[in-house]
């Protein structure tokens, strides 16, 4: 490719790597590159006028990636693959501007953000479709703290970088001791002090240590235990275990499949609940569990 945009490492294998730039001849085209052996690169040119800037994995699905950049230099284009990159697919209603970033929700799949030159996007279906959050300044970078999903991070070209508590829907400016404002790169450092790295235009590195708001525990985080479903992959039904979910805390339950399809909803007053399987397609899906502000997700491998 003559420009590069982008490069990931799969977080399920350190031999898939993609990256995402530009061929022109005579016209601009979205090049990917990928391996699956970390060693022989093979090259997909995609949609004529089209240049790739972002790639993102998903983090449950091995076989979900998600490409985005600009059509006709200056609206939106978000290709998704959900069979590692042999087929694309565009995917940006709701989208607008030309996509600079995606992130993944490390513990939601379907929870996906775009930064555009028109702001912070957010998807609930894995990317089928895309609502505004509100911040609406050129967005070049994002992160997600793994460890409270909540927290989102954006850095942006012109007014520095903000941050959002509550998954995008309200966001506060964190700019003290930033000098330069024009954000090109950011990485989160999360554990009991979460930091913040930016990489500025004109080649300055800042970094800030959150604030406890930033860093401490969410109300809505969850562990591994509040949520799990037996057997797994199961035949027929599926037994759903939340200790949080009560009659006094109603939940619902949605089924997706690995497209960001939904395939079934159920609204329940307590757990455990059996799930039939029967009626869902064989192979891979995600199941969403949900109560109050919590939010879980997990996979399930449905066989019959």
């Amino acid at each position: 490719m003559n420009d590069g945009g982008c490069i990931a490492v799969s977080p399920h294998s350190s031999n898939i790597i993609f990256c995402v730039g530009n061929v022109y001849n005579s016209a601009y085209f979205l090049a990917v590159s990928h391996t699956s052996d970390g060693s022989t690169f093979e090259r997909d040119t995609l949609a004529s006028g089209s240049r790739g800037w972002a790639v993102a994995f998903d983090p449950v699905d091995p076989n979900r990636i998600y490409v985005g950049g600009d059509s006709a230099y200056s609206y939106p284009c978000l290709l998704i693959t959900t069979d590692c990159g042999a087929t694309w697919a565009m995917s940006r209603s709701g989208l607008s501007g030309a996509v600079w970033t995606v992130a993944v929700d490390p513990t939601d799949p379907q929870r996906v953000y775009a930064g555009t030159n028109n702001g912070v996007f957010r998807s609930t279906d894995a990317g089928s479709t895309w609502i505004t959050t509100g911040l609406t300044q050129q967005t070049r970078v994002l992160a997600v703290d793994p460890n409270h999903p909540d927290n989102v991070f954006a850095g942006t070209y012109t007014q520095g970088v903000f941050a959002s508590t509550d998954a995008g829907a309200t966001w506060t400016a964190i700019n003290e001791g930033l000098t330069n404002p024009r954000i090109l790169a950011m990485s989160l450092r999360p554990g009991l002090e979460n930091t913040i790295f930016v990489g500025t235009e004109g080649g300055s590195v800042f970094r800030t240590s959150l604030p406890t708001a930033l860093s401490g525990p969410s109300s809505s985080e969850l562990r591994a235990s509040d949520f799990t479903i037996s057997p797994n992959p199961c035949r027929g039904t599926a037994v759903v275990s939340a200790p949080f979910a009560t009659r006094s805390s109603p939940f619902a339950l949605s089924v997706w499949d690995a497209s960001g399809r939904l395939l079934a909803t159920h609204a329940m007053s307590a757990a455990p609940f059996e799930l039939r399987t029967s009626d869902l397609p064989a192979g891979t899906c995600f199941v969403r569990l949900t109560s109050g502000r919590k939010t879980i997700t997990r996979r399930l491998v449905v066989q019959h």
